[in-house]
């Protein structure tokens, strides 16, 4: 069902957030979403209907900046795609680079919505919207396609993003699209291994007057208990086209459960 089985993949968008973020040309170059990519084969499509999901992140990178994300998720239940089939979600994080602490430069918002669940198959569409608060001004809107297939105990998938900024610069590209894929695969049914889930991405990136880029990330999932997890990852940015970079990431994901009694 579309609240137990394992994710093949969503950009993030995340959402979810997006799938990608664009990158600065700083030392203060942002990492793509970590919710979006998971959620292609580790997570939910979208959170159970009724429940809350929050998402805590951080990702280090080897120059010493760093990056934490935080991404809530809510699902209300309902009998409807646009209620009951909707994830809502918000998320933003602080950035460290030149030694000094900042609030994100973007808080985003997104609603994922799952247009076809099917017994191994489904399809979903995620519009968001991105207020850009330091640096640069305005807002980025744009929408992921989502579509993932699930198969035992692997997953995988694919995304498509394509975000526009309503006030381009230099770094803000007028334009930015990207295309990612992902795999995982569940160790074993149950038992101690039944809680591990390696899983891979790629991700295509090309930004309006930038040329492009291509990152590889790769990481386990340990399923704690049900509604807790933790992720470990190496995120391998612009092996091809800008300034490379690798982070290592930790996320933390905490399910509420359902909010309402029955």
């Amino acid at each position: 069902m579309l609240g137990t089985r394992l994710a093949l993949f969503a950009l993030l968008l995340p959402a979810a957030a997006p799938a990608a973020l664009f990158h600065l040309k700083s030392s203060a170059e942002r990492s793509p979403a970590i919710t979006l990519r998971k959620r292609v084969h580790v997570n939910t499509l979208i959170t159970e209907p009724g429940t809350m999901e929050i998402e805590w992140g951080g990702a280090f990178s080897v120059d010493g900046s760093f990056t934490f994300p935080t991404a809530i998720h809510y699902t209300p239940e309902g009998t409807h795609a646009w209620w009951g089939r909707t994830e809502f979600s918000a998320s933003f994080d602080s950035l460290s680079y030149d030694q000094v602490n900042h609030f994100g430069d973007r808080v985003s918002a997104a609603a994922t919505c799952v247009v076809h669940d099917g017994d191994k198959l489904d399809f979903a569409i995620a519009p968001q919207v991105s207020y850009l608060l330091r640096g640069d001004s305005g807002v980025r809107v744009g929408a992921t396609a989502i579509a993932r297939y699930d198969v035992g105990r692997s997953s995988a998938g694919v995304t498509f993003t394509w975000t526009g900024a309503t006030s381009p610069s230099s770094t803000n590209p007028a334009g930015t699209f990207d295309l990612g894929t992902g795999y995982g695969f569940r160790l074993k049914p149950s038992g101690p291994l039944g809680h591990l889930t390696p899983h891979m991405n790629w991700l295509y990136e090309k930004s309006t007057g930038n040329s492009h880029q291509v990152s590889l990330f790769e990481g386990m999932e340990y399923q704690v208990t049900e509604p807790f997890a933790i992720d470990f990852a190496v995120q391998h940015i612009n092996l091809w086209g800008n300034q490379p970079d690798t982070q290592f990431v930790v996320g933390l994901t905490v399910n509420t459960g359902h909010l309402r009694r029955h």
